[in-house]
């Protein structure tokens, strides 16, 4: 089954075109990887998707309904989570109020006693290995911590598909490999996750599928062994080698 469809989807910000008659299709239980060069329009795909900005034109299906221009609350309760980029934790609550947040706030929340938002956000907390942190506050979590938390947050929403932009900006290496045992624990988890990542050694590890942006449009999608292969790939990565003058 498709949990996501982006069907010919164009977005515009005054002359420039960020993204350009895009189309793509995430399955049910498939880690899906979105790289390309800085502003190949990867952020701005994920926020058409989420509902922090609209479309111009075509259509994105979620789930089996068109979503097209709902606002991001609604897309939650729907089913569908995401990371930002730059985290930004309730500094002044602990990690597991931090967490509560998107146990009482998901598709699943209106109807949730507080003891069964715990329940769900200790889950949660476990999974992502923040267990000990529980009563830390939010503030004086590393930044590694801190991203851990932010998929802690995702997950409490009890998601059909999460969608993480960047999780491994501004983690050491230490930090990177350790995130992508957690992610690699979620996935072992049958969750649909739909990721965007500057570190392509990230996506070949983690993805089932790999999906390249080039100023907006479709370049190139397959297997991650054909993906790194690929020419077209290799020379928006790399630039194209200088013609040598005889």
């Amino acid at each position: 089954m498709n949990i996501l469809e982006v069907e010919a989807v164009t977005k515009s910000f005054g002359g420039l075109r960020a993204i350009d008659d895009l189309s793509l299709t995430v399955r049910s239980g498939q880690c899906f990887g979105i790289i390309g060069a800085n502003g190949a329009g990867k952020t701005t795909l994920l926020n058409l998707i989420t509902g922090y900005a609209s479309p111009n034109t075509g259509s994105i299906r979620f789930d089996g309904h068109v979503v097209t221009g709902l606002p991001p609350y609604e897309l939650c309760r729907r089913g569908m989570g995401r990371s930002f980029q730059i985290v930004q934790p309730f500094a002044e609550m602990t990690v597991i109020d931090n967490v509560m947040t998107g146990a009482l706030y998901s598709r699943n929340g209106r109807g949730r006693s507080l003891a069964q938002a715990r329940t769900v956000c200790e889950q949660a907390l476990e999974l992502v290995g923040l267990t000990e942190q529980a009563n830390d506050l939010a503030g004086s979590l590393t930044i590694g911590r801190q991203k851990k938390l932010e998929l802690a947050r995702v997950l409490a929403t009890e998601p059909k598909l999460m969608l993480l932009d960047e999780v491994m900006g501004g983690l050491t290496r230490g930090e990177i490999e350790d995130c992508i045992a957690t992610l690699e624990r979620i996935k072992d988890t049958g969750a649909t996750i739909v990721m965007i990542e500057h570190h392509v050694h990230v996506i070949t590890r983690l993805c089932d599928h790999v999906f390249v942006l080039d100023f907006g449009r479709a370049l190139f999608e397959g297997t991650p062994a054909d993906v790194i292969a690929h020419p077209e790939v290799i020379q928006a990565y790399l630039g194209k080698p200088q013609e040598t003058q005889s």
